[in-house]
């Protein structure tokens, strides 16, 4: 493959990636732009915490649909699997510092889900079911989200599913993870990290986008 095709793919599936799907949805509500408030996070649970959990909902399909088109597109027009790798890890990118939404974004778990479904079908799965497996037992995303990224690459390289280039992907998207979650990390760490419903004593939620818990 010629080297221009493959930088328009990758320059798209940027692009692509980088939709601010969650900041377009808050303008039309008229809510808070979620870039701005609560985690300062532009992906489906800061989305789901201000607008609601229908609104959640719609923002994390329409990221994993972002994903899925990116890695897709790359390998059933082009037939090329090392490249909708590298096409997944750029939308990817583009969701989490998008150039519409002044570098800002989400966290990278549904558009990286997308094209992880593209990549390693049956490890994705078996990973997406670890991610709500955690969810339900501790109401938390950000474990959940580590958990099922952390799976992938274990399940895809055990399985061997799709060569080398998912193994390439799902390392990429594993560390990538561990960078956009680390206040997360560090929020578990001290005890103070939100659930996803209910509220129990001593579970704080945000009042700004540094996400200092309200005292």
């Amino acid at each position: 493959m010629s080297l221009l095709p493959a930088a328009g793919c990758l320059l798209l599936a940027w692009g692509l990636g980088g939709l601010p799907t969650g900041v377009w949805l808050a303008r039309w509500r008229g809510a808070p732009d979620p870039t701005q408030a609560g985690s300062g996070s532009s992906g489906a649970t800061n989305v789901g915490r201000l607008l609601g959990w229908r609104w959640g909902l719609l923002t994390l399909l329409l990221d994993l649909g972002k994903g899925l088109a990116a890695a897709g597109l790359a390998r059933g027009l082009l037939g090329s699997f090392g490249l909708a790798a590298a096409c997944g890890l750029a939308a990817v990118l583009g969701h989490c510092a998008s150039p519409w939404a002044r570098f800002k974004g989400g966290k990278g778990v549904a558009t990286g889900g997308g094209a992880a479904l593209i990549l390693a079908p049956f490890a994705a799965g078996l990973a997406l079911l670890g991610l709500v497996v955690v969810v339900l037992a501790s109401r938390r995303m950000a474990p959940a989200s580590l958990s099922g990224g952390l799976l992938f690459p274990l399940l895809q390289g055990f399985t061997g599913e799709g060569g080398v280039a998912p193994t390439g992907f799902a390392l990429g998207l594993a560390a990538l993870l561990l960078f956009t979650h680390r206040q997360n990390l560090d929020r578990l760490r001290r005890g103070v990290e939100p659930t996803l419903w209910g509220a129990p004593a001593g579970d704080p939620r945000w009042r700004s986008r540094h996400e200092e818990p309200e005292r």
